[in-house]
């Protein structure tokens, strides 16, 4: 009987294949809880400033609550003026390997607070990211409505909209009735918003951007009304961010998922769709399209 056994060189095969696959398998992992922690981290920030939202409008302790952002965490804070040494603050931290990459407000600063009448605030985005893999980011949207949403994660490119036109083609939707889409590219230089229903015969209407900026264009506010094929239609057209590099749109159309085709552009940029189905897609201009 012939005894067989490993030789050196397939023993260090072995080993060698038994070291890729565990390495292969840590790195897996590391990107799983990075990702699991950047999901309950926005999810964190999304309550929290649901809660400071309410806490405003119910008066909570008088005067509501506001947020104040750091890097390692956010303090809900007793009326809107923050004091880091107010007995009143509550701390709350966020998942371990976790951090604040950046805070981008129109009206600048780290302070989120909600007015008391309607719930409206400062509208911006917050950024988090993995200390592990800092490219490894979500995003955190704050409305000037009050309303509050986060991006799956992106990957190693960081996420956001691609330049130029964006990425287009995200598929379509059902039109819920207020869509967003992260453009890539800024509108603040812009010069015409078209509307154009694809009735019989098919109807245009085109207005100048400049009159819907703010004085340092850090928000873009639009709302029209338009007889389209015999149904009156409401569009709002509201930015939840806006830099010189990139612009987020919120798109409301009311009534929703009724009404004639209708195609939106900003500077002959097709930015969304809306199909006579009830369903919304984002144009070749319209980058990603955020659904709830």
């Amino acid at each position: 009987m012939k005894q067989h056994g490993f030789t050196i060189v397939e023993l260090l095969v072995v080993i060698a294949v038994t070291g890729i696959l565990l390495t292969a398998s840590a790195v897996s992992l590391s990107g799983l809880r990075a990702t699991s922690g950047l999901s309950a981290g926005a999810s964190t920030i999304k309550l929290t400033l649901e809660k400071s939202r309410l806490s405003a409008l119910v008066k909570e302790s008088g005067v509501g609550y506001s947020v104040k952002f750091n890097e390692t965490g956010i303090v809900l804070f007793k009326g809107t003026s923050y004091n880091p040494v107010d007995s009143n603050n509550k701390n709350i931290n966020l998942p371990p390997g976790i951090k604040i990459a950046s805070v981008s407000l129109s009206a600048g600063g780290s302070v989120v607070s909600f007015n008391h009448l309607n719930g409206t605030t400062t509208p911006g985005t917050i950024v988090l990211a993995s200390e592990s893999d800092p490219a490894r980011t979500r995003t955190v949207y704050i409305e000037g409505s009050g309303r509050v949403y986060h991006l799956a994660s992106s990957g190693s490119s960081g996420g956001g909209g691609g330049g130029g036109g964006g990425s287009g083609g995200q598929g379509q939707t059902t039109d819920s009735g207020n869509q967003s889409f992260d453009l890539g590219w800024s509108i603040q230089s812009t010069s015409e918003l078209k509307f154009k229903f694809l009735t019989d015969p098919p109807s245009t209407e085109i207005f100048i951007t400049q009159p819907h900026f703010n004085g340092n264009k850090s928000v873009f506010n639009y709302v029209g009304y338009f007889d389209a094929g015999g149904a009156e239609q409401k569009i709002t057209i509201y930015s939840n961010q806006l830099s010189s590099s990139n612009t987020v749109l919120s798109i409301k159309r009311e009534p929703s998922g009724s009404g004639p085709k209708l195609e939106i552009y900003i500077d002959d940029r097709l930015i969304a769709t809306y199909f006579t189905d009830g369903t919304v897609s984002a144009g070749p201009g319209g980058g990603i399209m955020i659904t709830q």
